[in-house]
């Protein structure tokens, strides 16, 4: 039940997009300025987490917000008739940020709408829209400029919207430590339960920038390199799994059931300053690694396919800080 964000938020929340393409991390980057004693609202400077403001780098800030489309071209099912393809629509944001001297509470929303197109007449996919909801909250502590620990806890809601029980749960933590201001790591561990299986995985984040326009990072399931071309154009590659999982409702085509469809994308993105802080995205690239699983509420499995390897494309716009 792993999805490509969860397990991203563990490497920022320990710090956290995303998130994201969105973690905690790319939510709480702000001008280097001396942090406000006492109680404060607003995004926090972490040192931790600095981009926008660093010497060692002439990539912008982490993105703090998206909006975005990414469509999933026609591949053939390898064990069922006919093809599937989708149309995805996310969007990430802040809620609350909470400061207390080297204390911080944050909070995010994350939702994600999958629309499933399926010829096979065999397919225990479903035609309706699906949805994901999850509102990461995490609290984390600076020690120092060198070392931040920190934990969240996730409730999260997927499936269609006439399905029962379609609530989970997540959780996790971490330390990180800053070598030098070039190479940044951090690891933890993330837990999570839906739909009354239990999951477990240790996790890392690792930020390396060898010169100042290349940074190499491992997010969780996310692992990319990203290329600053000048102030308003920036490129990148990153290969990321992804594993969602929705309960929809009995209909003709079966019961009550869970539908898993996990994926590996390899992509080309482009970046273009449009306004200030403001971003378009245009990405591009290879699903491979597919695979359909169905199960009912009684983990019974009901169908089971992998899906050819096939390309995709998206479009989006990030706000930056």
């Amino acid at each position: 039940m792993l999805k490509a964000l969860l397990t991203s938020l563990v490497a920022g929340s320990i710090t956290s997009s995303s998130l994201v393409a969105g973690s905690v991390a790319d939510l709480t980057t702000t001008e280097s300025s001396p942090a406000p004693e006492g109680l404060s609202f607003g995004a926090p400077h972490l040192e931790f987490f600095t981009r926008s403001q660093s010497t060692t780098t002439n990539l912008p800030g982490y993105a703090v917000g998206f909006a975005s489309y990414q469509k999933q071209f026609s591949a053939d099912f390898d064990s069922l008739d006919g093809d599937i393809e989708s149309d995805e629509f996310s969007l990430f944001g802040p809620v609350l940020a909470l400061n207390y001297n080297d204390w911080h509470l944050l909070s995010f929303f994350y939702y994600t709408q999958t629309k499933f197109e399926t010829s096979s007449a065999t397919s225990l996919v479903p035609d309706s829209t699906l949805h994901s909801f999850s509102l990461p909250i995490a609290i984390l502590k600076e020690h120092g400029h060198d070392w931040i620990s920190g934990a969240f806890v996730m409730p999260s809601w997927n499936g269609d919207f006439n399905a029962s029980n379609n609530d989970g749960i997540a959780a996790g933590a971490g330390v990180g430590y800053v070598f030098n201001p070039d190479f940044r790591f951090l690891v933890g561990a993330y837990y999570s339960r839906y739909y009354g299986e239990d999951f477990f995985i240790p996790a890392i984040q690792l930020i390396y920038r060898p010169c100042t326009d290349v940074e190499a990072y491992i997010l969780g399931p996310i692992a990319g390199v990203s290329y600053s071309i000048n102030d308003d154009w920036f490129v990148g590659t990153s290969v990321r799994f992804s594993s969602p999982t929705w309960k929809v409702e009995a209909d003709d085509a079966g019961p009550e059931r869970t539908v898993n469809v996990s994926r590996i994308n390899l992509a080309l993105r482009t970046e273009h300053r449009l306004y200030k802080n403001i971003w378009g995205t245009l990405d591009i690239g290879y699903s491979f690694g597919r695979e359909l699983e169905v199960e009912d509420m009684n983990n019974n499995k009901l169908q089971k396919s992998d899906i050819n390897a096939g390309p995709f494309a998206g479009i989006g716009i990030n706000y930056r800080f």
